[in-house]
């Protein structure tokens, strides 16, 4: 029996004309995937009069779910509600819950004194005989509603946690359940994380895997922050369910892309490290000049950082650097320099952090991020990453960074190395300059 198909509709002239990034469309398609929907287009429509209604009117009885994003707020280009109801031929009426009136007066007088207008109260509005869909972390409802003989047709806000809100907890995922059962168990979806080789290399011993057909389904997306695999494994009518499928699949990529494979699903490379350092007991301090913070921010971002990071020096000026690490001042100015960016300097910041903060590691970064400052010597994207460790570790490699990437895209890749150059070193695997 083929699997129920859906499309997602997301709402807005501002998502049309790319001034705001659409991340509703990709995360709940992925959501009616995982559900075991097929989810066979994605469509994006402005605001004006009569679009929704033309769009829904040309898609019910095709698929079985439609779900649209936006266009529920209180100003008056968010006319989905109306257009709703024009197209089913009703009236917008109360969701019928008691205090949702009340509670947009409360919200209301919070910015202006007096009751709220018709247009605010308006986003507890709903074409009459649709089911309400609550908005715990907003203002607006959402609501469900059948099109024509076939299609359920599930209307969310836009603001991406009102969206979720509603989808999640506002009653669309049990009515989805109801409807089509529960077919997840049909699916299983994993991510796997590498970094350290070129899409290329990853992509390699593991080509046979990426054939039409393959189950599980394999893509593969290079980044900033590595090369990512994306499995989407299916139970088979010999019995083997998608959960056994997909982990017997992972277990062999893993095998076959060591050391380059570092996590999986949420995991990062900070909180990979993270986890490295609490489970010794060790402790880590950083010095960093080209990534201005960046690095310090990924760990920060962990939780649980606290008992593993002691301290952060971002010294973009040598005289911070002389200052703050205690780098040799001759090794930046005066006959013999060798200058900032340098394997002497980048040592000397992680040995100055390791010592200052008495941790059991430090790191030190310094190089030209650019766009500007580059030379034929030290052209722009040249980086130096150091690491000092417990019983006299010293490691220092040079990176030449994508300079056509852009300052961003050498910062963010800087910190994604130098991540995977501590979690090398604390694994103790080997490393290729």
């Amino acid at each position: 029996m083929p699997p129920p198909t859906a499309i997602v509709i997301s709402i807005g002239e501002e998502l049309l004309e790319g001034r705001i990034q659409d991340t509703n469309a990709s995360t709940f398609a992925a959501e009616l995937l995982l559900r075991g929907f097929h989810v066979v287009a994605m469509h994006t429509v402005g605001d004006g009069p009569g679009e929704l209604k033309e769009l829904l009117q040309s898609l019910q009885n095709k698929v079985d779910v439609i779900l649209t994003t936006g266009g529920l707020g209180p100003t008056e280009d968010d006319r989905v509600r109306q257009e709703v109801a024009a197209l089913l031929g009703v009236e917008l009426v109360s969701v019928g819950v008691d205090g949702a009136v009340d509670f947009l007066h409360e919200v209301f007088a919070r910015f202006q004194p007096g009751p709220a207008p018709d247009f605010f109260l308006a986003q507890a509005l709903i074409p009459a005989g649709a089911t309400p869909l609550s908005n715990k972390v907003g203002t607006a409802w959402g609501f469900h509603c059948t099109l024509g003989q076939r299609t359920e047709l599930y209307v969310l806000p836009g603001p991406p946690r009102e969206c979720a809100a509603c989808f999640f907890y506002g009653g669309a995922t049990e009515d989805l359940a109801l409807r089509f059962g529960h077919q997840a168990h049909q699916l299983a979806h994993a991510v796997l994380h590498t970094t350290g080789a070129a899409e290329s290399v990853i992509e390699k011993p593991i080509r046979a895997y990426l054939r039409p057909g393959e189950n599980p389904r394999l893509g593969i997306t290079a980044s900033a922050n590595g090369v990512c695999l994306s499995l989407l494994a299916r139970a088979e009518p010999s019995g083997r369910s998608a959960g056994e499928i997909l982990e017997a699949r992972i277990a062999d990529l893993q095998q076959q892309l060591h050391p380059f494979c570092w996590g999986r699903d949420a995991d990062t490379l900070a909180s990979v490290v993270v986890r490295s350092l609490a489970s010794a007991k060790q402790t880590l301090a950083l010095a960093e000049s080209c990534t201005g913070g960046l690095l310090a921010g990924a760990i920060t971002d962990v939780s649980g950082s606290s008992s593993v990071f002691t301290h952060g020096w971002v010294t973009y000026a040598n005289r911070a650097k002389v200052d703050q690490l205690g780098v040799d001042d001759a090794l930046l100015e005066g006959p013999h320099a060798v200058g900032a960016v340098s394997e002497e300097v980048a040592l000397q910041m992680a040995q100055g952090a390791r010592q200052r903060a008495g941790s059991d590691w430090g790191v030190g970064i310094t190089g030209i991020a650019g766009p500007g400052g580059g030379t034929e010597e030290k052209p722009v994207g040249m980086v130096y990453v150091a690491l000092v460790g417990p019983g006299g570790q010293e490691e220092v490699r040079q990176l030449r960074q994508y300079a056509r990437g852009g300052r961003d895209f050498i910062r963010r890749k800087t910190v994604c190395d130098a991540l995977d150059m501590l979690r090398h070193a604390m694994a103790g695997i080997s490393q290729t300059k």
